[in-house]
């Protein structure tokens, strides 16, 4: 099972979505019914493409949740990388970011990411994967 992930199937709140550049995006999956999952999954950002971040830029991936699907609020966790001193660079399939959601997390997740280089390029995947209990 090492380096293999578990997703669940066909819920992606990104797929294939281009890197924003110098600017954060919605993810295009829209919301997924995520809540209740009682810490059992992480929400992961992965390279569909190969992507590159320009040296001292910034990747960050982050959650928003609602209990109707309506309404949504940031959840407090972030995930933030700097590219200090080189750039970065993801080839397809590589893990770019791993978020854990909290346990009481509400009923409706969606993704947002973003990166304040203006060159970035690539394009990424953010689905759930199960964590081993």
């Amino acid at each position: 099972m090492y380096k293999n992930q578990l997703t669940v199937y066909g819920e992606h709140l990104a797929k294939a979505q281009t890197l924003p550049a110098n600017t954060t995006a919605a993810g295009n999956g829209g919301s997924r019914k995520a809540g209740s999952m009682l810490g059992a999954a992480e929400v992961v950002m992965v390279a569909a493409t190969p992507v590159a971040i320009a040296e001292n830029a910034t990747l960050t991936l982050s959650l928003q949740e609602s209990a109707d699907d309506a309404v949504f609020a940031d959840v407090p966790v972030l995930f933030r990388k700097a590219a200090v001193g080189k750039a970065m660079s993801f080839a397809a399939g590589e893990v770019m970011a791993r978020l854990p959601m909290p346990s009481d997390t509400a009923k409706y997740v969606k993704a947002s990411m973003g990166t304040d280089d203006a060159a970035a390029s690539g394009t990424v995947n953010i689905i759930f994967e199960y964590l081993p209990r």
